[in-house]
């Protein structure tokens, strides 16, 4: 047992300056893991910072972007418009041109005069069916008693094709004799 004693007490003199340096140590390590849990919770706080920083300026550059789609969609537009006009601006100058040109044939060529020609057209050809429309009308009613008269003659010689037949069926049955201006069947 002292044997025992003894070697236990040797570990416990070989030990006792680990041990201190183990204490040492523990106590260092509490003090990091506490050190350690306080930066996490830093970083934890700045990350979530970060990301609602990050959620924000997302959504401002989708913002932008759009706005730029817009702007850039404008640019288009009103340089479109921009041609248009510039176009009708250079027609307009060449109908000045040629509508105050000495040459007649330049003249012709002008927009004005080119619809003031078809202006004239219409109207003479408004002209001409008026009269024509003036001419229907007043034939309107002895066209139509024409019409009628036509009617009536072809109901006439359909009749006088009924009878012929009938009277050619007749002749087949039997014999027609005509006296004093009456037609008799004798069969």
């Amino acid at each position: 047992v002292k044997k025992l004693n003894t070697m236990v007490a040797e570990k416990k003199a070989s030990l006792a300056p680990v041990i201190k340096e183990l204490r040492q140590l523990r106590q260092k390590c509490q003090e990091l893991t506490q050190e350690c849990d306080e930066k996490k919770i830093q970083y934890d706080s700045c990350a979530a910072g970060l990301e609602s920083n990050r959620s924000t300026l997302e959504q401002e550059v989708k913002g932008l972007l759009e706005e730029c789609v817009q702007e850039e969609s404008n640019y288009r537009y009103i340089n479109c418009m921009k041609r248009n006009l510039e176009v009708q601006l250079q027609r307009a100058k060449e109908e000045m041109k040629a509508y105050v040109s000495p040459d007649p044939q330049e003249r012709r060529k002008a927009i004005r005069e080119q619809y003031t020609r078809m202006i004239l057209e219409q109207e003479n050809l408004g002209k001409k069916l008026r009269e024509k429309q003036k001419v229907v009308r007043e034939s309107h009613g002895p066209n139509m008693k024409q019409i009628k008269m036509w009617q009536d003659f072809e109901q006439l010689m359909e009749c006088k094709r009924e009878c012929f037949l009938k009277q050619q069926n007749q002749i087949a049955i039997g014999q027609v004799i005509q006296e004093g201006g009456k037609d008799r069947l004798v069969l």
